[in-house]
């Protein structure tokens, strides 16, 4: 057993506590106040203790990228060309997934929603030392694709060799979604709706419901997807056409993002990444649904995108569970979700500190079905945290002092044990 003590707590479950404690033991939290519960006391001064944060939604096999593909305001169709010339010249590989790993761990985050093409992320994975849900990226535009895709979702919850491990049977549910701590879970993510077929996504949807494991799709995105979902044309069909993947029925001519949210309720658990353009009723509902449906907004990918105004504020206010992601760097600097904690701060200035801290944490490993494990500081969830050093300034509120400035990662803790950590913090107790 040992102690961490911090000018602030931040168990984000409950109120901060100045000059308070987390004691561990083991893989766990067993006491989060004032006062130690027991063992070598490690004071970590101006600093405060948070929950791991959680990335609810990231693409690590670009995180060789030193800048993003494209300028700011690049229009969407041309994006997604870079990214498939991207993936034609630097195929995923479990050496690029590793190294935002590494980024991510760096950036004090425990928890991941990665999407991924193939067996490299998971690979990855299960060697450590954080956590994921891995959701298999499912592109099928035309019914010969669709009929492959299902068939792959199939064989990836199956643990088929062909997606790394052995096949297993599919009513062997709890070898897609274990009961216990362990480092790596399966999730589908179809693509969005100009990439899979209308047809496909409720097999899809039944598959996540029989499995019982997420599923994440990219959904209300870009003005180009509400042209291409309400008409059938512009930008994203031109760029399926241009790749011989247009097939006339991928979406119905007059669709909306609501018509996909409908279907998109009857899975397990559903993560709805982006949501850019959701309007008035689709928050509703999406609000409505806040018990397995959640809606990931990527902050500064937003903004590399020049996108209209966001609406956090409004979804906050109806109720919509709302999760962080840093999308990838293929359209961000960095995985660090500190910064993007503080760029959600500073673009909604009329959401408090602490819900935004909720976002990067316990709504996010509630988005991704970790929540009785991770996501808060409270015994008996795993002793996942990161500490921080904190400005001298005193606010009335301590959430704004992670809010604003560059905040120094002083140690990444994942199950207890320290992953990246200063001199100090190089081993429990010690």
């Amino acid at each position: 057993m040992f102690t961490l003590r911090a000018r602030y707590v931040f168990p984000v479950c409950a109120p901060p506590i100045c000059g308070g404690t987390v004691s561990i033991e083991g893989q766990r939290v067993i006491a989060v106040g004032s006062v130690p519960a027991g063992g070598p006391v490690h004071d970590l001064g101006d600093a405060a203790i948070l929950p791991g944060l959680v990335n609810a939604h990231t693409h690590l096999e670009f995180s060789r990228l030193e800048a993003p593909l494209g300028n700011p305001g690049i229009g969407f169709a041309y994006w997604l060309q870079r990214v498939i010339d991207y993936r034609t010249s630097f195929p995923p590989d479990e050496g690029a997934i590793r190294q935002g790993i590494d980024q991510s761990v760096a950036s004090g985050t425990t928890l991941l929603g990665e999407i991924a093409q193939g067996s490299a992320s998971h690979e990855a994975f299960h060697a450590g030392p954080i956590r994921a849900t891995v959701f298999l990226e499912l592109i099928g535009p035309t019914g010969q694709r669709a009929e492959e895709v299902l068939q792959l979702a199939q064989d990836f919850l199956r643990g088929a060799s062909s997606c790394g491990g052995q096949s297993q049977p599919a009513a062997q549910k709890a070898c897609f979604t274990p009961t216990i701590a362990t480092n790596f879970r399966r999730g589908l993510s179809p693509h969005s709706p100009y990439s899979v077929r209308w047809e496909l996504l409720p097999k899809l949807v039944a598959l996540s419901a029989e499995a019982e494991v997420p599923l994440a799709i990219h959904l209300a995105e870009s003005r180009e997807e509400i042209e291409f979902l309400a008409t059938g044309r512009g930008p994203l069909r031109e760029f399926l056409r241009q790749r011989g993947a247009w097939e006339a029925g991928i979406a119905p001519i007059g669709a909306r993002p609501l018509d996909y949210l409908h279907v998109l309720a009857q899975a397990h658990r559903t993560l709805v990444i982006h949501g850019n353009y959701l309007d008035e009723e689709e928050i509703a509902f999406v609000a409505a649904h806040r018990q397995k449906m959640a809606v990931v907004y990527c902050p500064r990918s937003h903004s590399f995108f020049q996108h209209a105004r966001y609406r956090l504020g409004e979804m906050a206010q109806a109720g919509v569970l709302i999760a962080l992601g840093s999308d990838s760097r293929a359209s961000t600097t960095d995985l660090s979700m500190l910064a993007e904690m503080q760029h959600a701060a500073q673009q909604h200035p009329d959401v408090p500190p602490q819900q935004i801290l909720a976002m990067a944490t316990i709504n996010g490993a509630r988005a991704l079905g970790w929540m009785h494990l991770c996501g808060s500081l409270e015994p008996g969830k795993l002793a996942d945290l990161v500490a921080v050093a904190l400005p001298a300034r005193c606010p009335d509120d301590p959430h704004e002092l992670l809010m604003s400035g560059d905040l120094p990662i002083l140690a990444v803790y994942c199950g207890g044990l320290p992953v990246s950590a200063t001199d100090i913090l190089s081993r429990p107790g010690g």
